[in-house]
């Protein structure tokens, strides 16, 4: 009897989880953000949806991605998947975010394009009844990323110091990094200009009394000119020049010509990519102290060789970089490197990430012919000669428990 009265009770409570998840009515939404979705405004402001935690109980699956666009402003991409059909609608909505809006601004920009998407999803079902329209006047609407009139002529500047200073009995450390780009983006060019220094000094005092300083310095410039050839084609020049006292140059230049070819069009770099780079030019380099090589300053061929595949998907997300540099000169001096990320959606609840780097390197030409100090490895102050080097992580997320997450709660 006590047996029976636990079976009805168990049912009894399982139905009425159930009703209570279901009698609202509300679609139930699912969001994959690869950039910022504002969630905790948006579940404020958008109070006609249900917010669930997991992709295989919702109705609409709302994949945010984003990528660089003009003048510092960002396109933001929403692709609409309605699930509880099968995928049999699916719509994709384009807006873009200037650079200079207030984060207030951002959210509602963001909001605003949210709900124009949804709409369609909400056709069919009894929210509409309680939808109301309003036209803005279309004479008064601008676009924009249009540059008529425009003074900058789609240039974009900017700049940034960071100063600081930490420390106690033992141990003092300052620092000074300033960096100023500038950038020009169209459909036919991309220009883009940066440089930046960065100087870092620390001072520790050990148990004896010994005093140990630790100084670095680097400077560098990188310039950048892209032509549009085709949806899937690019070609144009990188340059960088600089210095830096931990890679024993007093100063190193590159230039290097490059051609690019996307096998999927570049209009759909947020969510699929798969490009071949290839460049090829002189690095020349003005050593501080001798090398290994008996080098004081040289200037070689080089040339280099970049893949990138990624895809963002409703399973998940999988990117591979592999990056091949080699000096002509010489072919044995080389170095390859892999970089592979993966993020997978398992089961209802459970999510794997994993990745890394692995690199062979066999092209450090620069590395000093002196004796370098246990001091200066311990404190990494000069670059070191090695064959390859790695780092990982592997990581896996479980949720379980109730799928509601549309409640925000402010309090502490």
């Amino acid at each position: 009897m006590f047996k029976r009265f636990l079976v009805v009770l168990f049912l009894f409570f399982f139905c009425s989880l159930l009703i209570g998840q279901n009698s609202h009515g509300k679609p139930k939404v699912y969001f994959d953000c690869q950039t910022n979705c504002h969630l905790f405004f948006v579940k404020q402001d958008v109070e006609f949806i249900e917010y669930v935690r997991d992709r295989q109980v919702a109705d609409i699956f709302i994949m945010v991605t984003a990528q660089g666009a003009s003048a510092g402003a960002r396109e933001i991409q929403m692709l609409f998947t309605d699930l509880a059909n099968d995928g049999t609608l699916n719509d994709t909505i384009k807006y873009y975010r200037p650079a200079n809006v207030s984060d207030l601004e951002e959210r509602n920009l963001f909001i605003k394009n949210l709900k124009q998407g949804l709409l369609p999803y909400l056709m069919n079902t009894s929210i509409m009844e309680h939808i109301s329209y309003s036209v803005e006047d279309l004479s008064s609407s601008e676009d924009s990323l249009i540059a008529e009139g425009d003074p900058w002529n789609f240039w974009s500047f900017d700049v940034g110091v960071n100063l600081y200073l930490n420390g106690e009995d033992s141990f003092t450390e300052q620092g000074y990094f300033g960096r100023v780009s500038a950038s020009r983006i169209t459909e036919k060019h991309k220009i883009f200009l940066t440089t930046f220094y960065d100087y870092d000094k620390s001072k520790f005092t050990l148990s004896d009394g010994e005093v140990v300083e630790s100084s670095n310095e680097r400077n560098r410039t990188f310039g950048q000119m892209v032509w549009s050839l085709s949806p899937h084609w690019s070609t144009g020049f990188r340059s960088l020049a600089g210095s830096s006292t931990f890679g024993n140059t007093d100063f190193e230049a590159i230039f290097r010509p490059a051609i690019e070819y996307n096998i999927y069009p570049y209009e759909d770099n947020s969510t699929r990519r798969f490009s071949f780079l290839y460049s090829a030019g002189i690095n020349y380099k003005n050593y501080t102290e001798l090398t290994i090589f008996d080098k004081l300053s040289e200037a070689l061929p080089q040339h280099s060789l970049d893949i990138e595949f990624s895809q963002t998907k409703q399973w998940g997300n999988l990117s591979m970089d592999m990056e091949f540099d080699q000096f002509l000169h010489n072919l044995s001096f080389y170095s390859l490197s892999i970089n592979p990320n993966i993020e997978l959606n398992i089961v209802k609840g459970l999510r794997l990430s994993f990745g890394g780097e692995v690199s062979w390197v066999n092209d450090r030409i620069n590395i000093s012919k002196g004796d370098i100090s246990d001091q200066d490895i311990i404190l990494q102050n000069r670059q070191l000669d090695t064959n390859f080097s790695y780092w990982s992580y592997f990581g896996f997320n479980y949720r379980f428990g109730s799928q509601n997450n549309s409640i925000v709660n402010p309090r502490f």
